[in-house]
C-alpha cells in the first residue's frame, strides 16, 4: 500500500521540521534510509499519516502494536483527518546509540468538523537496525 496522497518534495515537510520533506521525512517513508532517532520516526510517523503511507506506519509498529488494528483501519481513520501539524513537547533518550526513547507530542487534526488534539508520550525500542514504536504511556 503505497503512499495515496502525493506531497511536493520541495514544500515544508508536515512534521514541522522546516525542511523540505525530500529532505526530511520521505527518504524514511521510502526506505532509502532507517530513522536514525526515535524522534525521527515520530516525526516520519505522523508524516506517513499525513500522506496515508499505511504500510510505513505498519512497518514500524511494534509486532504487539499490530494485534491492535489492521491496515484497512488505520487507512480509515488516517482518512478521516485533515492534518494540521505536530509539536514535539519533548525527547528523551531515542539517539543513535540508544536502544529506548520516549518522544511526548502533540498532533493536531480536523476530524468530522471538529478541531481535535492527540497527546500522547510514545515509547519507542530500537531492535537490531530500526526504530519501532511500542506503545504510549
Amino acid at each position: 500500500m503505497p503512499p495515496t496522497k502525493a506531497a511536493n518534495p520541495q514544500l515544508p515537510c508536515p512534521c514541522g521540521s522546516k525542511i523540505a520533506i525530500v529532505n526530511c521525512c520521505m527518504p524514511y517513508i521510502n526506505r532509502q534510509k532507517l530513522a536514525p532517532t526515535a524522534e525521527k520516526l515520530m516525526r516520519s510517523r505522523y508524516t506517513a499519516h499525513t500522506l496515508l503511507a499505511i504500510d510505513y506506519l505498519w512497518d514500524t509498529w511494534s509486532p504487539e502494536q499490530r494485534l491492535r488494528s489492521n491496515k484497512d483501519e488505520i487507512l480509515a481513520w488516517a482518512a478521516s483527518c485533515e492534518w494540521l501539524g505536530l509539536q514535539i513537547i519533548s525527547s528523551s533518550a531515542g539517539s543513535a546509540t540508544d536502544h529506548r526513547g520516549i518522544v511526548a507530542f502533540i498532533a493536531s487534526y480536523r476530524q468530522a468538523g471538529k478541531l481535535q488534539e492527540h497527546h500522547e508520550i510514545s515509547l519507542f525500542e530500537k531492535d537490531e537496525m530500526r526504530w519501532l514504536y511500542v506503545g504510549h504511556k
